[in-house]
């Protein structure tokens, strides 16, 4: 802003003193004879002086909400007092020029003051129309900025809460599969809880996280499965077929866990029924996918944990999960 400041009074400046410029620049132009004095040091001059007055008046402008004008809340008294006080300054400013002028280069007529006097009063409302344009620019950037923080803000919190329900959902459904297992086998138990207190663990870290690599999405899943087969042996299988970059490969925390969860939940696990879940990728999707094969007692069901995930694919990716439900359970990851 202080270089758009200086550099519009520059060009000001060098709009009036234009005259003097083309003098300097082409002295054989007859036009230019009558220009009274040493053209060069008065061109200097006059720049100097119409630059820094011009920028006063556009610094006065932009800034009077910063200075003691702001302990006045009534805004016609501000803006009045603000135009008191460029007044004053011009005035001021006006006479320290024509005396600097004639004291350090020479003294300037009477005729040639009127045109001065009507130049100072043009450039001075020049400069508070162009300062109050800059003024009202600066304020809708700012408030721009401020409205793309809030956004990002309530995205964040947006993002913190579905993660944080991720806890409960998962919490529940471990401690659901821990009563199966205590049951039918009180030893595995044991195991399943120090695997149940280090899966946990991470998603408790991972309420401020929003995209994970998918080598480390791989490594929540092996430590998922691991729980899962104490409950179901080998009537339980995770295929994984990918030909992706896993470690810039990102997607949402926990994402994959939850569908392969989904899968246990929803679907008849048994020796007869043996329950496999693929993840493979394509082009632009990993496809977690299952043969749906219903359980004798549905369970009742929200879909919150699909809800969920693609909400979070809309804030962090801005873009939907698809899913895809025939014979088989297929939901598409989007990873571009």
């Amino acid at each position: 802003m202080i270089k758009t400041r200086l550099l519009i009074s520059f060009l000001i400046a060098l709009l009036i003193n234009f005259n003097r410029f083309l003098s300097i620049v082409y002295p054989q132009f007859t036009y230019f004879k009558d220009i009274q004095g040493d053209s060069i040091f008065v061109f200097f001059f006059r720049m100097f002086s119409f630059t820094s007055y011009c920028w006063l008046v556009m610094y006065l402008t932009n800034y009077s909400t910063n200075t003691f004008l702001s302990k006045f809340r009534n805004t016609i008294i501000r803006r009045g007092i603000l135009i008191l006080t460029i007044l004053l300054s011009s005035k001021i400013i006006y006479h320290v020029f024509i005396v600097s002028h004639g004291f350090l280069l020479y003294e300037i007529s009477h005729s040639e003051r009127k045109g001065i006097s009507y130049v100072w009063v043009v450039m001075g409302a020049t400069s508070l129309l162009i300062g109050w344009l800059l003024k009202f620019q600066s304020k809708q950037k700012l408030n721009e900025i401020e409205r793309e923080q809030l956004i990002k803000e309530n995205t964040q919190n947006e993002l913190m809460a579905l993660n944080n329900q991720i806890n409960p959902h998962f919490l529940f459904n471990s401690l659901n599969t821990l009563k199966y297992v205590i049951q039918d086998n009180p030893e595995a138990s044991i195991v399943f809880l120090d695997n149940l207190a280090s899966l946990y663990r991470y998603i408790l870290q991972s309420k401020d996280i929003g995209l994970v690599s998918l080598q480390k999405e791989l490594e929540i899943l092996n430590e998922y499965m691991y729980m899962a087969k104490v409950r179901f042996g080998d009537n339980f299988k995770v295929e994984i077929e990918l030909s992706l970059h896993k470690d810039t490969t990102m997607i949402p925390v926990l994402s994959m866990q939850l569908l392969v969860e989904n899968a246990i939940k929803h679907n008849k696990v048994s020796k007869e029924c043996p329950l496999i879940v693929k993840i493979y990728n394509t082009k632009d999707a990993i496809i977690v996918e299952n043969k749906i094969q219903f359980r004798s007692q549905l369970t009742k069901t929200s879909k919150e944990g699909l809800k969920n995930l693609n909400r979070r694919y809309k804030l962090l990716r801005n873009t939907e999960i698809t899913i895809h439900e025939s014979t088989d359970f297929v939901v598409a990851l989007p990873i571009h």
